[in-house]
């Protein structure tokens, strides 16, 4: 630490004494003081204290009215009138999977008995990369562009099973229907 030089011990003098004869001032001068205190409080004048009436606590409650209600008391609300009951016609029941009624409904819209269809893949397959004891790591990315990796039996973006990585593709495995699907690589 360097030591001050002549100039800035007496400025740092001239400043401290001009401190303490402005505070001393304030302090002794009892004028100065009241315009300083009540410079703030002149403005606006002090809100008067509420009062409180205890005797209300012996009061009974009344009865709330809608939107009125008291939030602090322990009251029940009052239920709303029960709504008139409307007879909804239901859809039968699908018929279970594999089962004959199953594969005729299929057959009629033209599809596989018992597998739904799955939504459009939203992944690509872009590349694999394996460490020097032979992992392989599969790199797949999403429509959104964000990177995703998993070794086998890993899951990715909470949906999909890697089931198999191989040299130009990788089987993915949907966790929730159990389909597989294979993705071929992709270059961009």
């Amino acid at each position: 630490m360097r030591k001050p030089s002549r100039r800035e011990t007496t400025l740092l003098a001239a400043l401290t004494l001009a401190a303490l004869a402005v505070g001393w001032w304030l302090l002794r001068d009892p004028a100065a003081t009241a315009l300083t205190s009540s410079a703030g409080r002149a403005e606006a004048p002090a809100a008067p204290v509420p009062r409180i009436d205890l005797a209300r606590l012996e009061t009974p409650r009344t009865v709330a009215e809608a939107g009125r209600r008291n939030l602090f008391g322990y009251e029940q609300a009052a239920l709303p009138p029960a709504p008139r009951s409307q007879i909804v016609a239901m859809p039968p029941p699908a018929p279970a999977p594999g089962s004959a009624a199953a594969a005729a409904a299929a057959a009629a819209l033209g599809g596989e008995p018992g597998l739904p269809s799955l939504p459009a893949l939203n992944l690509k397959y872009i590349g694999t990369v394996e460490n020097a004891r032979g992992v392989k790591v599969a790199v797949l990315m999403t429509d959104r562009r964000e990177v995703l990796t998993g070794q086998a039996g890993q899951v990715v973006g909470n949906r999909y099973r890697i089931a198999r990585i191989g040299l130009e593709s990788v089987d993915l495995e949907d966790v929730g229907t159990g389909q597989s699907r294979r993705l071929p690589l992709r270059g961009n």
